[in-house]
C-alpha cells in the first residue's frame, strides 16, 4: 500500500511560499496601521483645536486683539471648562501617551481672524 502524505520537500516549498508572502504583507499591514494612527492623531487634534474655538467664542473678551499676539490654553484647561470631554485622558494614539499640550490662539489681524494651532508645550 501506498503512503498517501506529503514528503518533506512539498512541505518545505509550502512553508517557504507562505514565508515569502508574509514577508511582502508585512510592510503593507504595518503601514496601514501607522497611516491610520497618524490619521487618529490629526483627528485628536483638529477635537482640542476645535474645543479651543468654543472657548474662544464663548470667551471672546479674553483673547489678544493686537495683530500677533497669542494666549495658549491647556487642555486640562478645556476639560475644566467643559469644552473636552473629562472622562478620560486625552491620548496621543500614536503612541498612547497622555497629551499635555496647549492650543496657541494668535489674533492675525490682516484676514481679522483667530488661529488655532496645537503644541506640545506651553510657552
Amino acid at each position: 500500500m501506498k503512503n498517501q502524505g506529503f514528503t518533506l520537500i512539498e512541505l518545505l516549498a509550502v512553508i517557504i511560499l507562505l514565508a515569502i508572502i508574509a514577508a511582502i504583507t508585512f510592510p503593507i499591514v504595518q503601514g496601514a496601521i501607522n497611516d491610520s494612527r497618524e490619521n487618529a492623531y490629526e483627528e485628536q487634534v483638529e477635537t482640542i483645536e476645535y474645543a479651543a474655538e468654543r472657548w474662544s467664542t464663548d470667551n471672546h473678551d479674553e483673547l489678544p486683539t493686537t495683530d500677533g499676539a497669542s494666549i495658549y490654553r491647556s487642555i486640562n484647561f478645556l476639560q475644566e471648562e467643559g469644552y473636552l470631554s473629562n472622562d478620560k485622558e486625552i491620548e496621543d494614539p500614536r503612541d498612547n501617551t497622555k497629551m499635555n499640550g496647549c492650543v496657541k490662539i494668535t489674533y492675525d489681524e490682516s484676514y481679522n481672524q483667530y488661529a488655532y494651532q496645537y503644541g506640545k508645550a506651553c510657552s
